[in-house]
């Protein structure tokens, strides 16, 4: 679709739309996830689904593509140079691996919960991470409080009940949300535990290349 185009479908929109659609742009570009079952999202979900391929035309013009996850439930941007990407500490990454991990692990198992998604103990997580790493100190419980926090933010997990969730509470239960699918996805999966054994081995010297953060 051509800029003049463009603006002719815009300017037919009433005045709520053009304001709806510009909560939409904003909100795709600031969290990059828009989930259907996230309170705050329905309304620009739904707004999506009316006027994906607009938003999209208009998000392509800067090297944006919107992309609709349909099973999952959820509008997701992703720059097409690779250009923008959300950039975790290796802490983070670590605590990402070993959630999606676990995730794979009880989706595959079909196990019965109460909650829509499967769930694991926060004190499980901080398990996991003792048994990829023998021998090491688990991370500062600040570490494990920062990454719950970022992915809460970030819509890929939840405290079931609706809780903030704390690495102090290992009784505490996250629930997985599909969309770790999206940052990590399936076929990434069985590559997980190298990538984790990779990140217990004890530091490079300083002529060996630096291991990078991981998106």
């Amino acid at each position: 679709m051509s800029l003049s185009q463009f603006a002719s479908e815009y300017d037919q929109l009433p005045p709520s739309e053009q304001s709806q659609f510009a909560d939409a742009v904003r909100r795709l570009l600031a969290d990059g996830l828009i989930w259907r079952e996230d309170e705050g999202d329905r309304r620009i979900f739904t707004f999506l689904l009316r006027r994906r391929e607009l938003v999209a035309d208009y998000l392509s013009v800067a090297g944006w593509e919107l992309r609709h996850h349909e099973r999952i439930g959820a509008f997701q941007v992703v720059h097409r140079e690779g250009a923008h990407r959300r950039r975790l500490s290796r802490d983070q990454t670590v605590w990402l691996l070993l959630l999606r991990l676990i995730y794979a692990e009880k989706r595959e198992r079909l196990e019965v919960s109460l909650t829509r998604y499967p769930v694991t103990e926060v004190g499980e997580v901080a398990r996991r991470y003792a048994d990829f790493f023998p021998g090491q100190n688990v991370r500062k419980r600040s570490s494990l409080d920062d990454a719950l926090r970022s992915f809460q933010a970030l819509k890929l997990v939840r405290g079931a009940g609706g809780a903030a969730l704390r690495a102090g509470s290992p009784d505490q239960m996250i629930e997985l949300l599909p969309t770790l699918e999206l940052a990590i996805p399936a076929a990434a999966v069985t590559a997980l535990a190298e990538r984790l054994a990779a990140y217990g081995k004890p530091a490079r010297g300083a002529g060996d290349a630096e291991s990078p953060d991981e998106d």
